[in-house]
């Protein structure tokens, strides 16, 4: 009994606010980060979406729609290497979707965080999502296969990986 839309920013767009406010789940899909958030400023999404969030509506998303939604993400938005870039800071901390999936993943990570660049990064696996509830509670939610979710940082000049 869903009832479903989209928001299309190629053609003439709605009101945003009219649109995103009233409804219950928001969910975006992957693609290119750095141009997805761009566009959302123009159009002041942004603050639409934090206001969403603040009323309550359910935020999710896949690959550059799950990590959008923190402090900074890691994207594949540049051709030729990865980088960090800011995202929306509805969620505290920095994300890495396709962790497994994608072989420069991993050591960007964690030489980032070797170096100091970010102190510890949220890495989700393929076929995995992560359950943020306020903030705090994070929980990592299998879809077959045994992957996970888990936070990699360094302690002791050692980096270690807790499964959320």
């Amino acid at each position: 009994d869903c009832i479903t839309s989209h928001i299309d920013f190629f053609s003439r767009t709605e009101n945003l606010e009219d649109k995103v406010l009233t409804q219950d789940i928001i969910y975006v899909g992957g693609g290119n980060t750095k141009s997805m958030i761009a566009v959302w400023k123009e159009w002041n999404l942004h603050e639409i979406l934090r206001n969403a969030y603040k009323k309550g509506i359910v935020m999710s998303g896949v690959s550059a729609g799950a990590i959008c939604w923190f402090d900074k993400g890691i994207t594949d938005s540049y051709a030729k290497e990865l980088a960090i870039i800011d995202c929306l800071g509805i969620v505290d901390g920095n994300a890495c979707p396709h962790f497994d999936e994608e072989k420069e993943r991993e050591p960007y990570v964690n030489d980032v965080i070797n170096r100091d660049i970010i102190k510890s990064c949220i890495c989700l696996e393929g076929n995995c999502a992560l359950h943020v509830k306020n903030n705090i509670e994070y929980t990592s939610i299998d879809f077959g296969n045994g992957k996970k979710c888990f936070k990699v940082y360094k302690e002791n000049n050692t980096l270690k990986r807790e499964i959320l």
